[in-house]
């Protein structure tokens, strides 16, 4: 098909749309539009939503087409029919206000055929978006968004894909359907506001003087001073937010997982998993038993069994969300592929990591002084960072960890919890983890491995040998002889 016949096709699809333009663009057609265009590419498609950047001689466009085809959706626009022109009419108000935003151009509904759907077009701002480096670009973002919020412009979906900064520096609004404008934002709201922002730009990694340059120019237009620290307890708030929400994801609908409803067979999975009831009794029947009668092995597929009982947790699902989480935390594990609940039984469904050795066994292998050291370094990290994410696995052994290629999994996840994470918890999981290395692992590489662990924390070289001594005490009151450890002759 031509470039010519795709703009032909794309306007027949938009002509049954009625379709009204900016007074200031009163002699804007869109036919006129895809007659001059040179460029036509999709740079989004979901199921709501489609967006189209139009090229032309003159100018570029956004043409942003939704479509109400969930029920929900429909039955929301129906008591809320206000949403549909929310974007248009918050551009309009950021015009009035004299706040840079991309440029309104037109807009348009259709109602039949279904599904009904609905447009708007945009003028495109040329520039690029935040990247937290620049110190010019954290005094203009600084003062851009101080006066967004001295003007009671509230932003639901603040964060730096939604700001692009133009070549003289000045940062425009886009993406503007989660904007409310307030008579008053109150410090509480901006902070909560600004979190928000500041958690998407630290995927960024800004440098360390932006943030400070940043609010230095934002505070400038408040009696009231915003803190970094207060910031950062936003974002922390806004991260947990979105550790949960996203964890939830995994027993819903979406375009990744799906629900399982059949008589006697429930459960979820994901959308790429192509195993139903018959693939999964079929693998129970040939599958080859790899911890007692609770995990077995069947091809690619690891399956841990759980039978149900009164008063008592599902494990399976347990580690079905955990194991979402983790993968959220950027923690990782075992590729999760579905949970089942099939008769007095549940089954979790996760990858096998070919190749992959335990973790004892991965140390005690490596002769190479440098790479010992190395891999040791690494561990340390991954279970400081675990520990930075309030992560606690209260079975922490060394045969708990698998290694593949340099890179740790944490496996048996059904024992694992995450929220606050206690001093005395984290001297706990340390402690189990040493008592249940070998003595394969020397006493100089133990400390190393806590040197490692504790690199980054504040605590005096006193506080950290306190530490320490208690992770050795615990390490002793444990059984440790199946690990052939004794802590005596280290």
């Amino acid at each position: 098909m031509t470039l010519k016949n795709t703009h032909q096709k794309k306007f027949n699809d938009l002509r049954h749309f009625r379709v009204s333009t900016d007074p200031l663009y009163a002699d804007f057609s869109l036919e006129g539009l895809f007659l001059k265009s040179i460029d036509c590419q999709k740079v989004k498609d979901s199921e709501k939503r489609q967006v189209f950047l139009i090229q032309t001689p003159d100018n570029d466009y956004f043409l942003k087409i939704s479509r109400l085809i969930r029920d929900k959706d429909r039955f929301r626009h129906t008591i809320l029919p206000q949403r549909k022109w929310a974007e248009w009419k918050n551009l309009k108000r950021l015009q009035r206000l004299s706040i840079a935003a991309a440029e309104p151009i037109a807009k348009g509904s259709r109602h039949s055929p279904p599904p009904k759907s609905f447009f708007i077009l945009t003028k495109k701002i040329n520039g690029r978006h935040v990247n937290g480096q620049a110190l010019s670009e954290a005094k203009a973002l600084g003062k851009y968004i101080a006066h967004l919020h001295s003007q009671g412009i509230y932003h639901a979906d603040l964060h730096p894909e939604n700001i692009i900064i133009d070549p003289k520096n000045q940062p425009f609004l886009i993406d503007v359907q989660e904007v409310f404008s307030l008579h008053h934002l109150p410090s509480w709201l901006r902070i909560y506001n600004l979190g928000k922002f500041f958690l998407h730009l630290d995927f960024l990694h800004p440098i360390p003087s932006w943030v400070t340059e940043f609010l230095r120019s934002y505070n400038m237009d408040f009696k009231k001073s915003v803190s970094e620290k207060e910031i950062r307890k936003a974002t922390g708030y806004h991260f947990r937010r979105r550790r949960r929400s996203r964890t939830n994801r995994c027993c819903k609908n979406s375009t990744e997982f799906e629900i399982i409803k059949e008589p006697r067979f429930k459960g979820y999975k994901k959308r790429s998993f192509n195993w139903g009831r018959q693939e999964l009794e079929k693998a129970l029947l040939e599958a080859t038993s790899l911890k007692e009668d609770r995990v077995f092995k069947y091809h690619d597929v690891c399956i841990k069994i759980h039978p149900h009982k009164l008063f008592h947790r599902d494990r399976c699902f347990t580690s079905w969300e955990i194991s979402r989480a983790l993968e959220i935390l950027d923690i990782p594990v075992p590729q999760a592929y579905a949970f089942f609940s099939m008769g007095t039984k549940s089954y979790f469904l996760s990858e096998i990591l070919v190749g992959s050795m335990p973790l004892n066994d991965y140390l005690s292998s490596l002769t190479n002084k440098q790479e010992k050291l190395q891999a040791i370094k690494t561990f340390a990290l991954w279970m400081r960072k675990i520990h930075d994410h309030q992560v606690r696995q209260r079975d922490f052994k060394s045969s708990n960890v698998l290694c593949k290629n340099g890179e740790y999994f944490m496996i048996d996840l059904d024992s694992v919890k995450i929220g606050r994470l206690t001093d005395k918890q984290r001297i706990i999981n340390l402690a189990q983890l040493n008592a249940s290395l070998s003595n394969m692992i020397s006493c100089k590489d133990r400390l190393r491995f806590f040197h490692h662990y504790t690199a980054t924390d504040e605590h005096l070289r006193n506080r950290r040998r306190i530490i320490y001594k208690k992770v050795w005490e615990i390490s002793q009151t444990k059984n440790t002889k199946t690990f052939n450890l004794d802590l005596e002759s280290l």
